[in-house]
C-alpha cells in the first residue's frame, strides 16, 4: 500500500465503519456498487481478510464509508440522505465502540459517548443492556464472518503455520517506519 494513500485514507475517513449488512441495504436503495461508497485501505471486494504473498501476514481491513474532502460523510447533505439504511455506527451515535486490547491479546469493546452531541442529556435514557447487547451482537458477526475467511484461506492453502494477524488502523497515524498497519 502506498504511504501517500494511507495519508489520503486518514486525512479523509470519517471512520463509519460499516458491516456487511450495511453495505448491503445502502447499494440496495442507491444502486450503488459498494467500491463506489466503501473505502478500505487494501481495494474493496467484500473481503475483511487479506494474505500477503508468502502467507505469513493475515491482514484485517474493515470498511468504513468514504467521506467528502471536507470529512462529511458522502451521503451527508443538510442531513443523511441515507437515513432509513444508516449504518449501524450512525445508529448507535453519540455513542461509539472503542476496542482496546489487553497485554494478553484480549479485545474488551468500551463504549464512550461523544459529549459534542447536542442531544446528550436530553431524551429518554438508554437501556444499558441494550446496548450492549448490540454492541456484542455487531462484534460477534463480524468475528464470525472473519473467522470464516480466513477458515477458506487456510482451506486454501494461502495462510501458513505460522502466520500473524494484524489490523489496519484506519485514522491512526502510522510511525513514518511503518506501513500504518499494526
Amino acid at each position: 500500500m502506498p504511504l501517500e494513500r494511507l495519508k489520503d485514507f486518514w486525512a479523509k475517513s470519517n471512520l463509519i465503519y460499516l458491516t456487511a449488512e450495511d453495505i448491503e441495504n445502502i447499494s440496495r436503495i442507491t444502486g450503488l456498487d459498494p467500491t463506489e461508497f466503501v473505502d478500505t485501505l487494501f481495494k474493496y471486494d467484500g473481503k475483511s481478510v487479506r494474505v500477503d504473498e508468502s502467507g505469513g501476514r493475515i491482514i484485517l481491513d474493515f470498511p468504513v464509508m468514504k467521506s467528502n474532502a471536507n470529512t462529511t460523510c458522502v451521503y451527508y447533505d443538510n442531513g443523511c440522505t441515507i437515513y432509513s439504511v444508516r449504518p449501524k455506527a450512525c445508529r448507535l451515535f453519540p455513542f461509539r465502540v472503542e476496542e482496546e486490547t489487553t497485554s494478553e491479546g484480549d479485545v474488551v469493546l468500551n463504549i464512550a459517548c461523544n459529549m459534542s452531541c447536542p442531544g446528550v442529556g436530553k431524551g429518554k435514557i438508554v437501556d444499558k443492556k441494550l446496548l450492549e447487547k448490540l454492541v456484542a451482537d455487531q462484534f460477534r458477526v463480524r468475528s464470525e464472518s472473519i473467522a470464516a475467511e480466513v477458515q477458506t484461506l487456510a482451506e486454501e492453502g494461502r495462510i501458513s503455520r505460522d502466520a500473524k494477524i494484524y489490523r489496519s488502523h484506519p485514522g491512526r497515524r502510522a510511525h513514518p517506519n511503518r506501513s500504518g498497519i499494526g
